[in-house]
């Protein structure tokens, strides 16, 4: 029986450099027996019309997961169920992913019944992937992320309710519920760490094709692309205050441009970690997980002293602080930026229209003009005529005008 490997997430969890990774190297999965399809399906976001990433292939769950339980499945569910079963019939392993799901499988947990259900009709078995990052670092990062893409304009203190209430962080409770509609086996949740990631090369990637049975070595290339860069502070603090405006930059493409060419150069800058929890209330809330986190790492690590997170170099971070000649500063930048990439446009856009031009009629009539007044003046300069007539000629006889 084929394996369905569906990877749900969460965000901040490089879940962008995996479906990146899988999609530079289907050639090397498809010769260990795997698959990362594309269903040829688009989607545009309705809260911020971007486009859906073409590698989160397992979309469409996300698209359909309500009309699951329901006795009308979508039809894209449905179309897509049938080319699972055919793909299952060449390979043993088919990738799936996309981070959205780890929300709706814990909104609409009784979907998880009906996905396992009619994956078995097509003879294929789920499994589910997911990597858990230490609660408090998430928090500040999917912060960070939905500033960064025109989200929210709210500070972290007033976005921090919505953000508890939006993402279910007892990791032990979700796994507990997976582990019982699909089997403890057929769950793997792995730690977001460098120190905790397996594989010979201890890197996320290598972790990932582990779990797959595969490594590295099976012919695989390693991407080197710094996906989502980290904005500092005060250009943080500028993409936040300009979500205030009306028509936030995620409508203008021009104005969302502006500010990633000033975060790609500095792609390779690493920005000191700062914290938006006020002293002592970062420790606080990740106490809050301890004993779930600790009951996850004896059952599911086995782990005796039920430590889930080893890494804790950044649980009291500094406090988030925004330098005034920094933000005048990438302010500055950043609308340079944009009326830089303005310029660009509309360079571009004169070429087009002078392209068009050339082919209009009055463009073909204005060139035969200007060929037959150059020859004329020709003329009349040779039988000395040209200065007694200059003030018939058009150009020279509107300079003439201006005299």
């Amino acid at each position: 029986m084929a394996t369905v490997y569906l990877h749900i997430g969460p965000p901040k969890t490089g879940t962008t450099a995996i479906q990146n990774f899988l999609e530079k190297n289907k050639e090397a999965l498809e010769k260990n027996g795997a698959c990362f399809p594309d269903f040829n399906l688009r989607y545009i976001r309705p809260d911020h019309y971007f486009k859906v990433a073409y590698v989160r292939n397992a979309h469409f769950l996300v698209k359909s997961w309500k009309s699951i339980l329901t006795d009308k499945p979508n039809a894209t569910y449905l179309s897509v169920l049938e080319q699972l079963g055919e793909l299952g019939k060449k390979y043993d392993k088919i990738i799936l992913s996309d981070e959205s799901l780890w929300i709706f499988g814990d909104k609409h947990r009784e979907g998880w019944f009906v996905l396992k259900n009619d994956l078995e009709k097509k003879g294929l078995k789920l499994c589910v992937i997911a990597y858990l990052r230490r609660q408090d670092s998430f928090a500040l990062s999917y912060y960070r992320q939905m500033v960064r893409v025109a989200i929210t304009e709210l500070t972290f203190d007033e976005y921090w309710e919505t953000l508890q209430r939006k993402y279910p962080l007892d990791y032990y409770a979700y796994i507990e519920y997976l582990a019982g509609v699909i089997g403890k086996e057929n769950v793997f949740f792995r730690v977001f760490e460098r120190g905790q990631f397996r594989g010979e090369e201890h890197n996320i990637y290598s972790d990932f094709l582990e779990i797959l049975g595969l490594s590295l070595k099976d012919g695989f290339i390693l991407d080197k692309e710094i996906y989502n860069t980290a904005p500092d502070d005060s250009l943080l603090e500028l993409r936040r205050t300009l979500n205030h405006l009306p028509n936030p930059d995620r409508y203008n493409q021009l104005l969302m441009n502006g500010y990633r060419a000033i975060l790609r150069d500095r792609a390779e800058e690493r920005p000191p970690k700062t914290s938006f929890f006020r002293p002592g209330e970062q420790t606080a809330y990740l106490e809050s997980f301890s004993e779930s986190n600790s009951r996850f790492a004896r059952e599911y690590l086995g782990r005796e002293d039920g430590t889930l997170f080893y890494d804790e170099s950044d649980t009291e971070l500094p406090e988030y602080r925004v330098i005034t000649e920094d933000l005048l500063r990438d302010t500055i930048l950043y609308y340079a930026k944009v009326a830089e990439l303005l310029e660009k446009e509309n360079n571009k856009l004169r070429e087009e229209f002078e392209e068009v031009r050339k082919y209009s009629p009055m463009y073909q009539w204005h060139i035969k003009y200007q060929k037959m007044r150059k020859s004329l003046l020709a003329f009349l300069d040779r039988i000395g005529l040209k200065e007694p007539l200059r003030h018939l000629l058009g150009r020279d006889r509107k300079k003439s005008k201006k005299k």
